[in-house]
């Protein structure tokens, strides 16, 4: 079965760019968060201006996906916790409804994988085939980045709707 990284697409540069995160969200959770540690809707200022495109998928500081993505996604993991979150622009009056997928974590990572030197970014992703046997969508343990990773079907169901901003990397398997 085929693999694909889930991506926000680098072509779009006039993307909104969420505002004091670690004020919002505590920095030593931020990598490990879990639904537990959100009890209310979240709510982030975002640097944006007027022609600024509201992307279906924002990669960092922590994955968003928009409410037309979260449709598809529960379609494929209809048990999967979601949290909301908006994400407002005040000058330009632009409140937009994001969620925050809770996705299982999964050891993942082949040995042939490339490293940086400290061993805290993936050059190379390849994964090892036994260990995600079944699961459609998941993130990658390994990684202090959040790594989304969908399979052939998933990536597909992607392609054909009208998402903006993702962008899809096809992983190898070993």
């Amino acid at each position: 079965m085929d693999y694909f990284l889930l991506r926000q697409d680098v072509r779009y540069t006039n993307v909104p760019v969420l505002q004091k995160v670690m004020q919002t969200i505590d920095p030593w959770k931020l990598y490990d968060l879990r639904p537990e540690d959100i009890v209310k809707p979240l709510m982030f200022h975002v640097k944006a201006n007027a022609e600024s495109i509201f992307s279906d998928y924002i990669e960092g500081p922590i994955p968003l996906i928009s409410d037309a993505l979260k449709r598809l996604v529960q379609a494929y993991m209809p048990e999967l916790p979601l949290k909301l979150t908006i994400l407002t622009q005040i000058e330009q009056k632009i409140q937009k409804n994001y969620y925050i997928p809770f996705i299982e974590r999964l050891i993942a990572v082949h040995p042939e994988s490339e490293w940086n030197l400290d061993q805290s970014v993936l050059r190379k992703l390849v994964l090892q085939a036994d260990a995600i046997r079944g699961h459609k969508i998941f993130r990658i343990q390994e990684s202090t980045t959040p790594l989304i990773i969908v399979r052939l079907d998933v990536a597909e169901s992607i392609l054909r709707r009208d998402y903006t901003g993702i962008a899809l990397e096809r992983v190898r398997v070993k």
